[in-house]
């Protein structure tokens, strides 16, 4: 095998909240976050002079090593010659990386982290390594926070920094409305940075979230404990998020809610009809934003 073709699926914070700034700089988080069915799809494939290229269809990400895929691939190489450096000389693969971007741009989907677990686990294929899912999240975990989930996948807890991940049982499969501004971004640090100059920030009842989903608690009850720190500080900055949430919830959606450190905001609904209903009509009102219309897996 030379190459190998792999989806990359996006994420949503069903709960999020930001604890206290750690000695290392990151930030304590206790998450609930989500995989949904919006995909950028990976292409990998050999090669024999040891270089790491990232390309993509998208011109608004970087294609070198600012990229969080290049940054998995050159951690894995790493691991592997760690691994094994008593039996072997260094291993200098390399490796095409081609993006087919689909989940936005510094929207709170996780787009970046998903690209790089997406690598972690195409490599471990491709060149046929055989490490273990906790080993990849391990990895992962030298990329970016939110990669080991990425890896992990499905619905979980997150918390450290993000990268401890606890498995929960699955979240009801409602069909979700994803909405995100086309001319706004967030870079996540700036908005820990914006949280960090707060007096009072909002702290939702994760552990209410997480025993509801344990007990398959109904959807209605579920949404009682679904929540964002970053949520309140981001629209005080960019009040068409608030707008955002405020429609999707006039427009049907049992819940609506800013995902990661936003700008993204989906709604949850129990049918495809009424979230492509609520759809055409957001569309119609935003034609500044991208819409997604697409469900939990």
């Amino acid at each position: 095998m030379d190459s190998i073709s792999v989806e990359a699926y996006a994420k949503i914070n069903i709960g999020l909240d930001v604890r206290g700034k750690r000695d290392d700089g990151y930030h304590d988080v206790r998450m609930v976050m989500q995989t949904i069915d919006v995909c950028d799809t990976i292409v990998i494939k050999k090669r024999e002079d040891g270089i790491i290229n990232v390309e993509s269809d998208s011109d608004r990400i970087p294609e070198g090593s600012g990229n969080l895929a290049y940054k998995a691939a050159e951690e894995f190489r790493n691991e592997f010659n760690s691994e094994f450096s008593d039996e072997f000389e260094d291993w200098e693969f390399g490796v095409d990386i081609m993006i087919h971007k689909r989940i936005p741009i510094e929207a709170g989907l996780g787009g970046g982290s998903a690209d790089a677990a997406a690598v972690l686990k195409a490599m471990n294929i491709l060149f046929n390594t055989g490490l273990s899912r906790d080993r990849l999240m391990q990895i992962g975990s030298r990329v970016g926070s939110d990669v080991p989930f990425c890896i992990f996948g499905w619905t979980a807890f997150a918390g450290g920094r993000g990268e401890k991940i606890t498995p929960l049982l699955g979240f009801p499969k409602v069909h979700v409305v994803v909405v995100k501004p086309l001319d706004l971004g967030i870079s996540t640090p700036k908005a820990f940075n914006a949280i960090d100059n707060e007096d009072s920030i909002y702290h939702p009842d994760i552990d209410g979230l997480v025993e509801a989903l344990h007990e398959a608690a109904p959807l209605n009850e579920i949404v009682g404990f679904m929540g964002n720190t970053f949520e309140n500080v981001m629209i005080k900055q960019h009040p068409v998020i608030g707008e955002i949430k405020e429609s999707l919830e006039e427009n049907g959606a049992v819940k609506a809610l800013m995902s990661g450190s936003g700008p993204s905001v989906y709604g949850l609904f129990k049918t495809e009809d009424e979230a492509k209903i609520c759809a055409g009509v957001m569309a119609k009102k935003y034609k500044d934003a991208e819409f997604f219309v697409t469900k939990i897996r």
